[in-house]
Order: structure tokens, then sequence, then C-alpha cells
């Protein structure tokens, strides 16, 4: 990639010493400062820098200094504590003592003896015992004598020159000297791996794939008092890490490699450490002290890898383990030159080395995607040929393209051929090689031009690809097409993106066609995955299929998790379970026909009701699923057969082939029939299955004869195409269409059409007949709904006489009923209840109900007392008729004083599209500063929203639970999902991949000020901006203070508490403790399911606007509705339901069967009605009488 200037690395990140001397380090900073060009900078910005770099303890120990206020006083005060000065006697004692290390070159120890010598005040005889000390303290005793022969005035930089020389020279002469039958790579000591006895072969150990020298030794001590190296000896081997040679201790026991801290510091003193070392034990079980771990790029020989992370102990040795033992590709081999311990090279490996090492680069090809703002291309898909055509299109495309009637024009896109293609083309074929690019993608050069296109901002610098990346949306095309360039031309190659599958029918065919691809990748210098590349094995898993020489199976790994799904409870579930078994709907015959009961279910409208039907159906899949049929290639040259049949519900086919004198099958397929396409005749639908068939393989049988089987006589000569005759419009349109294949057609019994004649029979009817002594619904309700109470003359004479209310209108009768008011009947009180339940019989509304009265009665307070009867009335309650509860006043969250004193939770999902290990995420939000943390994961179990919870805070925590579904007490994390959703939108529909687009949506949001703070969330958090590209225009200015916001959001809040108050007329909530309330049901799952609950006690009140029922659950006075106490039969009341169950069963308040109905047993249901039912009405003659039938 290219970069910008990297920053410079942190004086003291950590706890302990600082990696790097002050003066060292101070050095650095001031080479940086010129480097990014602030040598002139203001004092401020140099200040501010070098209090940035100090790293976390060098801040933390800075801020004990007191204040500081320039820069010259920061770096004074620094150099007085970092800096203490010692002794020139002690520095010059370390001077002396410092060594050559075994393994490290020249170079790095003159620069340390000069780094060590320029403390040590010296003056003008520093070069001079620089000089001394090579000479006494180097590791090679020829330079050592080279220096005490040369005269008393030989200089520094001379004796440097020598020395060089002499490792030049002794480098080029091990070059030349005789090479050993086995050669080996270089190592400093040559000790055995372990003791053996002497009748056990010798080992040796190879490094990099070769041999060493076998290194023989006697038998152990029978008694061992101590270990040591000449009790128990050691093998070590010199690699170079980063260009400094380091010599490790082998040891193939320890799982980690290990390297001192006190050797990291030495050799490399600017590199820091990261804190995210393992828990690593030793031998008894003793755990190691861990500092943290550290990377570098790592080379033995001719083996090199550009990183490699190893575990930085706090003492012991440093150790080569397995991990680094297998990355280098070492083995152990015996002395008959085989392999004890090898990480398991192939012969193919061995034979092309450079394949399988690093990360390759394409050579001839680069991706460019091209943009163009003026036009909009339109996609052209691609119209697939049929097999038999293709070498016939090739043929005549060559021709014309050779003789210059065409040329060939540029295709941006690859399109990606199916599961069916690829597979006939494996036909036999017995042995099979699946090779695996390394990161195939990022082995493409992305083009100079368009590498803008790909830049990306961290917290380390701006970077772009040079390589065509991961998620770009041209890339799977552009890969694809390059991949079927370069293998062009070679038989028995199959390509699915960086997956290739070389097969053969002989030993020798494979491995001539294997030879030729890995020519091929190694000259266009592209490198594979030997962990992942299988060869010569007789069966591979290829795009979610097991294939052989006999054809394609289901992997059995994706076939056990749809057999341990449970029985569907939901449309959900049942939706997902269709999904999963659709995935290998070419394995299951009678696919459609046994899924019919289970699709009736989610059709839409459709009342969930789990039959036995629909269970015998998911264990009927299960069971076809445990033991599928094993598909057979296609071969073009076999003759074909396509064996259809219909039933009442569905088609199915079946093509097969005569392959070596077997009838094998190669696909299977079915479909269900539409409403319209059920009424069909049954030659109709016999025929509707040959079309179908014919052209859902149209790939396979276009341009070559096959045989087309039904077991319906008739359609011979009806799809004949040649003869003539009398044939039924619709038919005889689906002929022509079948006029484009060659065919004959075979009339085959049902009894010999097994696969398809189990289509017919296995489907079961969605409607059955209904019973002959079926009653039709409305005649039994006519006849058995009780009639309303009447009132007759003698009862209102009787009642008038003992109403106190009608002496008045006595005396008005007696002496002139005024004119200005209508002739009305007024009621005495023991009937006017009963005349309000006839008036609202209809269970009509207020206003409907007074219209109604006011023309035939009237009493004092008629209004009244209807609107009460209508308000408390059970049924219209229940059926939602009264509308929605008043909305309670808003009651805004007091704003914490600081950050994290109130947090909200809250899951948002499910997104779909995305890794199944990104669907969901939890979100925290603060209140104070409105900062949100997100993190996206698979599932939301409680321990997954504990371990994410546990990461930001924990101890003293108090959970405040919300009402049931009233999202507005979590409004704040309510408020941040939707703002998350249309971010990820935004960011989605701009090609961004689901992480890239959570981070750029949440930097941008912790950036903005909030309209209620005024504030951005990062500096109401962390006392600073964050910095974004648009800031880089901003003149450099000092940071900002966060101000006190408390009077900005109570403001904020007073202001949209009116407006909430106001908008939607609040009313303070009228429910005390021990009122009688229902609840606003949260969602139905039938239309005729009633919209409030049981009658339920209120106990307790927990705030202004939220109550406590009897049954513990907590509701908003929102989703509550006061009524009267429960009678002992309320006829208008429900079951009690679940408030956390999603789904609701449908409870006592749907529709009761009459009481004349008989009742049916337990262990049936009803029957569906087969056709609509007749409206029955009673004769006009009845109307004036009682019947009783």
């Amino acid at each position: 990639m290219e970069f910008s200037l990297p920053p410079l690395s942190p004086f003291l990140a950590l706890t302990g010493e600082p990696p790097i001397p002050w003066i060292r380090w101070q050095e650095s900073f001031e080479t940086f400062i010129a480097a990014v060009g602030l040598e002139e900078a203001n004092d401020s910005r140099k200040r501010a820098l070098l209090i940035h770099n100090l790293g976390s303890e060098g801040q933390r120990i800075f801020r004990t200094f007191g204040p500081a206020p320039t820069y010259a006083e920061c770096v004074t005060k620094l150099s007085g504590h970092f800096a203490a000065p010692q002794s020139v006697m002690f520095r010059r004692i370390v001077f002396r003592q410092r060594r050559q290390q075994t393994g490290e070159s020249l170079h790095h120890y003159v620069a340390d003896l000069r780094s060590l010598a320029s403390l040590c005040k010296f003056g003008a005889l520093e070069e001079e015992l620089i000089r001394d000390q090579l000479a006494e303290h180097t590791n090679n005793p020829k330079f050592r004598e080279k220096l005490l022969m040369s005269p008393d005035d030989l200089s520094l930089a001379k004796a440097v020159e020598i020395a060089f020389q002499i490792e030049c020279a002794a480098s080029l002469a091990s070059q030349l000297a005789p090479s050993s039958p086995f050669p080996s790579q270089p190592m400093l000591l040559t000790q055995t791996v372990a003791p053996c006895t002497e009748s056990q072969d010798s080992l040796e150990v190879n490094f990099a794939g070769r041999q060493g020298a076998t290194a023989r030794q006697t038998c152990a001590p029978t008694t061992i008092h101590s270990v040591s190296a000449t009790s128990r000896p050691f093998k070590w081997c010199t690699v170079e890490l980063d260009g400094v040679c380091l010599p490790l201790l082998l040891d193939t026991a320890a799982s980690k490699s290990l390297l001192n801290v006190s050797t990291v510091r030495r050799l490399f003193p600017l590199r820091t450490f990261k804190a995210d070392a393992e828990d690593l034990y030793g031998y008894g079980h003793n755990k190691i002290g861990m500092v943290g771990t550290i990377t570098f790029s790592v080379r033995y020989g001719t083996k090199a890898l550009p990183s490699f992370t190893f575990q930085v102990s706090r003492q012991g040795a440093n150790l080569l383990g397995f991990d680094l033992f297998c990355a280098l590709g070492f083995s152990v081999m015996d002395n008959t030159g085989s392999a004890i311990l090898s990480v398991g090279h192939s012969p193919w490996q061995q034979r092309w080395p450079s394949l399988f090492n690093g990360l390759g680069c394409l050579t001839a090809f680069n991706h460019q995607p091209l943009l163009s703002p003026e036009v909009r291309p339109v996609i052209q898909p691609l119209r697939r040929l049929p097999l038999a055509l293709r070498d016939d299109v090739t043929r005549r495309t060559a021709q014309a393209l050779g003789g210059g009637h065409h040329r060939a024009a540029r295709r941006l896109t690859m399109d990606f051929q199916p599961v069916e293609e690829l597979s006939a083309k494996f036909y036999g074929s017995t042995l099979f090689t699946k090779l695996d690019l390394r990161q195939g993608y990022l082995q493409v050069p992305l083009h100079p031009d368009s590498r803008f296109l790909t830049a990306f901002v961290t917290h380390v610098g701006v970077f772009r690809y040079t390589r065509m990346p991961f998620g770009l949306s041209s890339a799977p095309s552009c890969f694809q097409k390059i991949m079927a360039t370069i293998f062009a031309g070679i038989p028995g190659v199959v390509i699915y993106l960086d997956d290739i599958v070389v097969h053969g029918a002989t030993p020798a065919v494979h491995d001539e066609r294997l030879a030729r691809v890995l020519d091929v990748l190694a000259s266009h210098n592209l490198t594979l995955n030997g962990e992942k590349c299988i060869f010569a094995v007789p069966a591979i898993e290829f795009v979610g299929f097991r294939v052989t020489a006999d054809g394609l199976s289901p992997l059995h790994s994706n076939v056990e998790a749809v057999l341990n799904l449970p029985e569907p409870s939901c449309p959900a579930q049942l939706a997902s379970f269709l999904g999963m078994t659709a995935y290998y709907l070419r394995f299951l015959p009678q696919y459609s026909a046994t899924t019919a009961p289970l699709r009736e279910l989610l059709k839409k409208d459709a009342t969930w009701a789990w039959a036995p039907a629909c269970s015998a159906a998911v264990r009927q899949l299960k069971s076809q699923l445990t033991s599928p049929p094993v598909l057979a290639h296609f071969d073009l040259e076999s003759p074909t057969f396509v064996t259809c049949d219909a039933s009442n519900t569905s088609v199915g086919a079946v093509l097969s082939q005569l392959q070596q004198g077997v009838e094998r099958p190669v696909a299977f397929a079915s479909r269900s029939l539409t409403p319209a396409e059920q009424k069909y005749s049954v030659g109709e639908r016999e025929a509707l299955a040959c079309v179908w068939a014919c052209e859902r393989w149209h790939v396979y049988l276009y341009g070559r004869h096959f045989t087309l089987r039904t077991d319906h006589q008739a359609l011979t000569a009806l799809l004949a195409t040649s003869g003539s005759g009398h044939k039924p419009l619709r038919i005889y349109r689906w002929s022509e269409r079948l006029q484009a294949y060659n065919f004959t057609t075979l009339f085959t019994p049902g009894r010999e059409n097994v696969v398809a004649d189990l289509l017919s029979r296995a489907t079961p009817s969605p409607t059955p007949d209904p019973s002959p002594d079926t009653t039709e619904p409305e005649l039994i309700l006519m006849l058995h709904t009780p009639l309303q109470a009447t009132v007759s003359l003698e009862d209102l004479q009787l009642a008038s006489a003992q109403d106190c209310t009608l002496s008045q209108l006595r005396t008005y009768i007696r002496e002139g009923w005024p004119s200005k008011v209508p002739e009305e009947l007024v009621p005495f009180h023991t009937l006017r209840p009963c005349i309000l339940a006839m008036a609202h019989e209809g269970h009509l509304g207020i206003v409907k109900v007074k219209q109604r009265c006011r023309d035939l009665v009237w009493w004092p307070g008629l209004d009244r007392d209807i609107e009460t009867m209508v308000k408390d009335c059970t049924a219209c309650l229940v059926s939602g008729k009264t509308g929605p509860p008043p909305s309670p006043p808003l009651q805004p969250l007091q704003w914490p004083p600081a950050p994290w004193k109130h947090i909200q939770v809250d899951i948002c999902g499910e997104f779909h599209g995305i890794p199944q290990h990104q669907r969901f995420l939890i979100v925290a939000y603060d209140l104070h500063s409105k900062w949100p943390e997100v993190v996206a994961t698979g599932s939301v179990t409680t321990q997954v929203v504990t371990d994410f919870l546990v990461s930001l805070f924990a101890r003293g925590i108090n959970h405040i639970r919300t009402a049931f579904y009233h999202p507005e007490a979590n409004g704040g994390v309510e408020r941040l999902n939707q703002t998350l959703k249309n971010g990820l939108r935004a960011h989605l529909a701009d090609g961004l991949p689901f992480s890239a687009a959570l981070r750029c949506t949440l930097l941008h949001y912790r950036a903005t000020p909030h309209s209620t703070t005024g504030s951005s969330p990062a500096l109401l958090m962390m006392g600073r901006e964050l910095q974004l590209p648009l800031d880089r225009l901003r003149a450099p200015t000092a940071p900002a203070a966060a101000p006190y916001q408390s009077g900005r959001v109570m403001d904020r809040q007073r202001r949209m508490k009116q407006r909430f108050d106001k908008r939607r007329r609040v009313r303070p909530p009228p429910f005390a403790v021990l009122d009688w309330v229902r609840v606003r049901r949260p969602n139905r799952n039938h239309k005729l399911l009633s919209f409030w609950s049981t009658p339920m006690q209120v106990t307790d009140q927990l705030g202004p606007a939220t109550f406590c029922l009897a049954d513990g659950s907590r509701w908003h006075a929102s989703r509550l509705r006061r009524v009267a106490p429960p009678s002992i039969a309320d006829p208008g009341t429900g079951e009690d339901f679940d408030p956390t169950v999603g789904d609701l069963d449908l409870s006592a308040e749907q529709l009761q069967a009459p009481a004349g109905r008989p009742p049916e047993s337990a262990g049936t249901q009803a029957e569906p009605e087969a056709r609509p039912a007749r409206v029955r009405a009673s004769p006009s003659y009845l109307r004036d009488y009682v019947t009783d039938f």
C-alpha cells in the first residue's frame, strides 16, 4: 500500500522502564518534527505534539510535574525526570562489557558501540577506544588477527572496512565450497534434539524441507542429577528478525515462539509491544510471565515470512516454537530420509515450491474499474447456450475472428455458471484436485488510476490499496474473467472464483492436466494456499456439494443442520426451513408435492394451524435428506430421457441418462400449480408438466435428441412434432413451443413410471370435500341465536303506573302537551337499560345510537346514559371500536450530571443481506454526552449481551426496565437506532462493507454536535473533538473545552414537552391503586382476536404514568383503559396473555360455535369449507311468527 509518513512511536506506553533512553527519543522527536515540517510551528502546538507522543504512562507522569506552559519547560522537566545523570565510570564499564553477540551483524555491533561511547566522554580517544573494543570482543578470530597485524595508527573507518571485507570473503567462500549430498541450512550449534540409545536410528532436523547433517549421540546417563548443556544437549537455529540475526532454541513441544523482553529491548530499542499476549504455561503448569507481543519479518535461508508475531516473556530463553516451525516449513527426518515430523508437503508442492510461498502478484493483468459520469451502462444478461451447441458456437466464433468478420468486444463482467453446468464437466473423471489461491483477489494488481477509489483513513495515516481488495463490487466478475482467460485451452479445469478443480479419468491424464495448471500459475506469478489444497483424491467438496466419480451428493454437514431443526412454530421458522431444504431441491424427487401442506400455511391471510399432515411432510423431507440419491454427471453422448407427471397440486419431472447400461438420474424438478392451473383437465396438466420440464432443462435438451415419457397416452399424438389433427387451443400453443426441441414421445404406464407416479399419488388434497351432512353456518345462526327480549304494551302500562317521573307526564296529558316539545316516548327506569341495549344491538357508535334514540324515546340525561353505556360496552372495548386511550403528559428524563451515569441499552435488528455474524446490533447510549457504543453480533443471547456490557461498565449498576411495549421510555437509544439504520442504509448503498459502514456512521455521529446539547458526543465524553477529513480545512486552534450544557438541555426538554403535550392532547392518567383496567394487546395473529386483555387490578403506581398490575407486569398508562369491576360471568372477557410472547393464540373472545351445532371430537379438526357458503334468510311471510325449528 501507499501511505503517508508513519507516526512516531510513543515514549512510554506501558508501566516500566522506557524502551528507548530519553536522549535518543528526544532526538527522534526533533527529527520527526523537522520531517513533517513543524519546525516553525507555534510553541503551543509543539508542546501538544510532545505530550501526545509521550504515551499513556508518560502522560500520567508528566501531569505530576506541575504547570509547564511552554515547550522548553516541558522538555526541561522531562529531561530532569527521565534523563537522570549517571556516572561516567558506570557508562564506561557498560561500554567495555559490550561484546558482539552470536549472529549479530558487524553493522549493528559498531553502531551500538558508537552509541555507548557517545555517553562516556572519551573525547579525542573515542574512535581509538571503539577500535580496541571491536578488536577485543569480536566473535571473528580472523578479524582479530588481521587487526593485531595492522599498524598502531589504524583508524576506526579502516578497521570497519577490513571487517566487512573479511565477512564478504567468508560468505563467498562458503558459497563456492562443495556441497554435501544432503545440503543443510547454516546452524550455530549442532546438538541433537534429544538423547537416544545406541540401538535407535539417529535423527536430524530438516530445515526448509532439506536434509541436514546426521548427529548421533550416545546413551544418556542412567541417573540425571541436573539438567545442563552436557546432560541435555539442545539444537539452536539462527534466524533473521527484521535483518538482525538471532539464535533461537528449537522446541517443537512449545506451541508458541517466545522472545525474552531484555533481548528485544537490546536489539530493537525503538520497537514497542502490544498488550495482547496469551496466557502461556510451562512444564508443570507453571504460568509464564508475559509482557506482550511483537511482530517481525522472519527469514531463514530461502524461507521468508513477511510478518510473524512472537510472544514476549519477562525471562527465559528465546524459543523457536511449533508455530514458527510449521510456518517455515521445517520437518524432522531420520537417517533414511523419511519424515517423522513434517508440515505436510505433497510432491506437487515440492515440485513447485514457489507456488506455495507468500502472496503472488498476477502479471500481465490489472483491474481498472471504468467510471463514466455521463453514460449509464445497460447490463445485458448472458444468454446461456445449451451444452450441445457450445462447441459449435466456439468453433464458428473462432472462424469469424480469424477471417476478420468480427472483433472481440470488451465485456466488463463475467457470468457464473450454475451448478448443473459445472457438474456436466466432471463426467468420466475419477481423480480430483482442488487448488485454493492464497487471498485470491489480493494477487490482482489495481490500476494506479483507480487506487484513489480504495483510500481509507486510520489513526496511523491514510492508506489505499495497490491490489484489488475484497468487497469491490466488480472484483468477483473481474477475477472470474481473469481465471477463465489464463486457463483457457486446458481441458479438465473447473474454476469458481479462487477455487480451481482439476479432474481426469486416469492418473496419467489427471497429472498431465495438473502439471499444466501449476505451470500456468507459476508463469503468472500466482501462489496457492497449501493448507487448503487437496491433490489426487476420489472425492472433493465443491460449491456446497460432494463431487465423486458417481456424481453429486449433498454435504453431510449441511444435511445434518437441516435434520437438527425442530418443527416450525411460526411462519418465519417455516419459511426458513423450506429455504434450507430447497437448496437440495435437485435431490428431492417429489419436493413440491411433499411441501404442499406446508406452503398452504405461508399464503396470505392464512391462519396458522399446524396439522398432522404438516408434521408428516417435515418428517418425510428429513427422511429423504438422510439418504439422498447420487445424481450422475450429464454426458453429451449418452441417451437422455425426460419423465413427467402431474397431480392435482403440482407437476414433477426427472432427467435421466443411460450410462454404462444403467439409467441414472441427473436431476429432479417439481413445482406447485397455481389456482388457475389446478382447474386444468388431467390431459392439460400432463401436457403442462411436459412443456415445463423441457423448458426447465433447456440447457441440457436443446440441440440434441431425447425421449419424452408420459403416462397419458393421448399426449403421444397431441404433443407430436409431426402430424395434424384437431388439438385443444391451450395444448396447441404448448405444442408450438415444443417445436424447438427434437424429441420422441413415449407412453409409459403409471406402474412403470415410478418417480413421476409417486408425485401424482403423494400429493394431499389441499381442500377436502365437505361431508353431505354439513350444516350451513348462516342457517345455524338463525335457528339457535336467542332473540332479544321485547317490551309489550301491558308491561309499559304496569311500569308507568309505578314510576314517579311520569307524574309530570300525566299532567301534560290531561292539560295538553307543550307545543315546543315533539311527541316522544318516555320509558320508566326499569326498562331504560333494555331500550339502550336494543338501540346498541349492532354495536354502533355513540353518534349512531343517539340518532336512533332521539326519534323514539327521551328521558332526562339520555345523551349521558348513551355515552356511558357505549364506553362501558365490553364487546366494543375488546374489538377496538372505542379507540386508543389518551396519552399521559410527557415526562422528560433528568439530564445526568456526568458521562456513564445513565445509560440506555437496546438491540437493533435483525438486518438482512449482511454476514450472519453481524445480523444484530447491541447499542449502549450515554444520556449525558449522547455517546454511542455499538457492537455487531450474530445472536442476542444473554451471554452475548452481558459480555458486551461488561466491557463498558461493571459494579454498582442499577438495572431499570421500561414498561412493556412502550419504547418512548427508552427514547434516546430508539432515536439513535433510527439514525444508525439511515446511516447504514446510505453507506451500504455507497458500496461499503457492513463493518466499514457501521464505523463510518458512528464516527460522524460522535463528531457532530447534538441538537439537544449543542456539543458533539466526543467533546462531552473525552473533552476533545474528533478529527474528520473536513477538519483539515480549519486552522490549528487550541482544544475546545466542553461548555456547561445543563441549561440548554433543560430548555430543549421543556420545549419538546410543550409540543408533545399540545399535539397529543394529553390528560393525566385516571388510574389509582385497586382500579380495574384492561391492557391493549401489542399484536394479534387473527383478525377477529380482541384488542384488549381481560380485566386486571392495579396494585401499585411506579411512576407518574407507570402502573403495576396484579400479574406483576408493568405497563404505561397509554396502553391501559379503566373498566368496571368484572362480574362473575363477564361475556366480553378473554383469556390472559403473556406480554413477553409475540404471537397470541386465539382466546375465548373469538366467535363461539352455536349451541345447537354438534360438538367436534377432541382429536379431530373441522374440515374447511369446499366452496363459499350460500346465504340463507327467513321468508318474508315468517317475519310475524316465532319459529321453533
